[in-house]
């Protein structure tokens, strides 16, 4: 539902289930403020896509939404791949033990007399079984360790209960964003449609989204590389062959969509695409704190890598957004969990409203002139007075007294930049600690950045 013909965006980023219980605070303040039956879209990414999902699928009833979401997060979903790679490992085990066993019976049948040998090959044998096997395992990873299937299966049980894409509302849309290896692109799911450009027809999907499952198009839009193994589309969900598209693309492979967009607003902003607002919030549950002291192996070196390279695209997103001279594109709002919730923010905002970064309609909203602008850009003491002056019609404007005392605490957030971007269950504590870190500055960057969408929004009946 748009307010003033505008439409609003909300972008949940990734994050395992840290981004997950991040994006409920999100939510909650915007149906406090009376603008989430308004959204129109939910743009989301890994984490992010759990979220939007099962608010998508609850949407009606948003006390209940929030209450067995919560209990959803209170429950991991690796439990069932710790199971399987342990029984792999136990497999791998007894069958190197085996052939060990074979290699000393061998060698006592054709060297009787040199039981040493025997003993020797027993040993050799097991090692060499096992450094084979792991081989073999690890070559065809995609098939033997089928990691992401067992997670989707997982997302289903506690989450999404077998519903389909088809069975989601009209409203908000939702787009689930997904990284397409074979393309090198995003490939979106919504509810009538999945995909990207390369795989049409005439300007149609070659994909059938309507029964394609929710859980397996979260799974994609949070298979994580190296942790997971890549999504691929069963031939029963397509309705043309590959090699009748003009570009006769690969089958897709889709990965983590936080690989080309970790914060979801690509789709939001991007003038082409079908899921493009006026109004865009992010809601960012990333942290980008990245310890060189943990790079302690392969799998840590790549797991950092990744994250310098998505807190990179991330930077370069949120700068292009937030911090170019603003020329008609659309209004944005960010609320990241890195992030203070701190009178600190009141500074930022005069800080880009003198380096001219801000729609006139919003600083016109907060009862700011040109006169104040210009004297803010005046250096020395009336510059100064100028932003005291400011920072103070910005408190009045916004309800900073009633808000102030609500900010968490310090170490509220403290404790929520120590979750982990894993599916591991949360505790309470955790939860509401990324929700009200969330909840909070939310409000605030609202009351800042888009006043005039509250505006409107309690004006309409």
């Amino acid at each position: 539902m748009s307010i003033a013909g505008k439409k609003i965006g909300v972008a949940l980023s990734g994050g395992g289930y840290r981004a997950a219980a991040y994006h409920i605070g999100t939510l909650r303040a915007l149906h406090h403020l009376g603008l989430l039956d308004k959204v129109d879209v939910l743009s989301s990414v890994s984490g992010g896509s759990i979220t939007a999902a099962y608010y998508a699928l609850h949407k009606d009833d948003y006390e209940d939404f929030e209450r067995s979401f919560i209990k959803g997060l209170s429950r991991g979903v690796l439990w069932s791949s710790f199971l399987y790679l342990g029984g792999v490992g136990l497999v791998l085990l007894a069958l190197s033990v085996a052939l060990g066993y074979l290699a000393a019976f061998l060698a006592g049948v054709f060297f009787p007399n040199l039981p040493i040998l025997t003993g020797i090959c027993a040993a050799l044998g097991g090692v060499v079984a096992l450094f084979a096997l792991l081989i073999l395992l690890l070559k065809h990873s995609f098939v033997t360790l089928p990691t992401s299937k067992l997670i989707a299966r997982q997302y289903d049980q506690v989450f999404f209960k077998g519903k389909t894409l088809g069975e989601l509302p009209e409203s908000p849309a939702l787009c689930i964003n997904s990284t397409n290896i074979a393309t090198q692109v995003p490939f979106f799911f919504s509810k009538k449609d999945m995909g990207e450009y390369a795989y049409r027809v005439q300007g149609k999907s070659i994909f059938e989204a309507q029964h394609f499952p929710i859980s397996r198009a979260v799974m994609a839009s949070s298979c994580v590389p190296y942790g997971f193994t890549p999504i691929t589309i069963d031939k029963k969900y397509l309705r043309e062959q590959y090699g009748n598209c003009p570009t006769k693309p690969e089958p897709p492979k889709l990965i983590d969509g936080g690989v080309y967009d970790n914060q979801g607003a690509h789709k939001l902003s991007h003038d082409r695409s079908r899921f493009h607002t006026d109004y865009i919030i992010v809601s960012d549950a990333g942290n980008s704190g990245v310890s060189a002291a943990r790079t302690t192996n392969f799998f840590n070196l790549a797991m950092t890598t990744i994250s310098l390279m998505m807190n990179r695209v991330k930077r370069m997103q949120r700068s292009d957004n937030l911090y170019e001279p603003h020329q008609g594109r659309e209004h944005f709002a960010y609320v990241p969990l890195e992030w203070d919730c701190c009178p600190r923010l009141l500074q930022g905002f005069v800080t880009n409203l003198k380096d001219g970064h801000l729609p006139p309609d919003v600083w016109q909203a907060h009862g700011i002139t040109e006169e104040d602008i210009a004297q803010l850009r005046t250096k020395g003491a009336v510059g100064a007075a100028a932003s005291e002056r400011i920072i103070e019609q910005l408190k009045r404007s916004i309800g900073w007294a009633s808000l102030e005392p609500r900010a968490p605490q310090q170490s509220c957030g403290e404790l929520a930049r120590r979750v982990g971007t894993s599916l591991v269950a949360l505790s309470h504590d955790e939860i509401e600690s990324l929700a009200g870190h969330s909840a909070w500055l939310t409000e605030l960057q609202l009351h800042l950045y888009m006043p005039m969408l509250l505006t409107q929004s309690a004006a309409q009946p």
